[in-house]
């Protein structure tokens, strides 16, 4: 997990169609309600999800590791925090656009897709309210235990 998770973050930040979220706002958070005072927005967050392991022959097993990808967008109008350019939709799309089928070299990964995404939903912190939204990419791996 750990692997996956940092090679998520760094493609992400060098990703160039990313490039309107400064690279500190591409960050690992313990908690999708949490986002550093000093992140500025559009923002989007990284946590760590399940791990489910399907045991196969020959000590061979399939990992499947879920990842949460949140995206957030200040809100100033509120109908263009969602639909407008850059609002939270297009930021969702741009992200699964960058991480779909994206192998990072990592050995034995096999299979990248985005297996859910969650209503947008509003949040706020101190003098700021902002629109999130929550993409859970599914990785599955192969890997042996000896």
């Amino acid at each position: 997990m750990k692997e996956l998770i940092l090679a998520i973050k760094s493609h992400l930040r060098s990703d160039v169609n990313l490039s309107y979220v400064q690279d500190e706002a591409i960050f690992i958070t313990p908690d999708e309600q949490l986002i550093p005072e000093s992140v500025t927005l559009p923002a989007i967050s990284l946590k760590d999800g399940s791990i489910k392991n399907e045991q196969k022959l020959c000590n061979n097993y399939l990992q499947y590791a879920q990842i949460k990808i949140t995206v957030y967008q200040q809100i100033l109008k509120q109908e263009d925090s969602i639909t407008g350019t850059r609002g939270i939709l297009d930021m969702a799309a741009d992200v699964t656009t960058s991480l779909i089928d994206e192998k990072f070299s990592i050995s034995g990964l096999m299979n990248v897709f985005p297996v859910g995404e969650g209503e947008s939903q509003i949040m706020g912190r101190e003098n700021e309210m902002m629109q999130m939204k929550t993409i859970v990419f599914e990785y599955r791996r192969h890997k042996t235990w000896i």
